[in-house]
């Protein structure tokens, strides 16, 4: 079996789809193209992938909808959008999705496929090759099969927000700016703004704290971020 990873490109116009497919192949990367959202899922279904390269607009539905049950069936496989519509709402649309990037079309191949290495590379290192088990305030985390525990409830978590809590937990003790999360986690420019990060704080505390409205393990330092206790 080739050690080369498996990209899945899903893009219904034949040049572009052909283009990316060329230049994935000259990085190192095996591939398959699928024109319509049904073809991608039954091929998710079916075969080992590394990563997806999903085009929003699709003949027979659209590109937010098939990451949405991509992410249902495999929460830890890198998405990368590509779409026309570049606007704040669409990318964040995408994002809420589930999506682990999106790069709005026409875009520079050489961009592509850095972030296209960036996702790929992340999830080996990041979480697969350093998985452990740590707890952090009432709950127990799992970088194995990427869930959170509190008494008997396990929630799911997706890529981003294992490698949040990765990287919050790595600094425990320290003042984190949220420019800093960004940067390390997502990357440069893959999120609108950094109220992001507040609402994954929010999210988390309600799994870590006693008391969420009464935070002691991840506190606000105004004006600057977030100190784990």
């Amino acid at each position: 079996m080739s050690d080369k990873k498996l990209a899945l490109i899903v893009e219904d116009e034949a040049h572009i789809g052909s283009l990316i497919e060329t230049n994935l192949q000259l990085e190192g990367y095996r591939t398959a193209i699928c024109t319509t959202a049904l073809e991608a899922m039954d091929f998710v279904k079916s075969q080992s992938v590394d990563i997806i390269l999903l085009d929003v607009m699709l003949p027979d539905g659209s590109g937010i909808d098939v990451c949405r049950r991509v992410k249902m069936i495999r929460n830890n496989l890198p998405v990368l959008m590509l779409s026309a519509l570049g606007q704040s709402s669409d990318r964040i649309k995408g994002l809420k999705a589930g999506a682990d990037d999106y790069l709005p079309k026409p875009f520079e191949l050489e961009e592509l496929l850095l972030r296209v290495n960036n996702l790929t590379g992340r999830y080996t290192s990041d979480i697969t090759d350093s998985a452990q088990v740590v707890t952090l305030g009432q709950c127990t985390i799992n970088f194995d099969d990427l869930t959170i525990t509190r008494d008997e409830d396990i929630h799911r978590l997706t890529n981003n927000g294992a490698l949040f809590l990765k990287y919050i937990v790595e600094h425990r003790g320290e003042v984190i700016s949220r420019q800093a999360i960004l940067d390390e986690v997502w990357g440069f420019d893959r999120y609108p703004n950094s109220r992001t990060i507040d609402n994954f704080i929010t999210t988390f505390r309600k799994y870590i704290e006693v008391v969420p409205s009464a935070p002691n393990i991840i506190t606000t330092v105004r004006g600057v971020g977030y100190r784990i206790n």
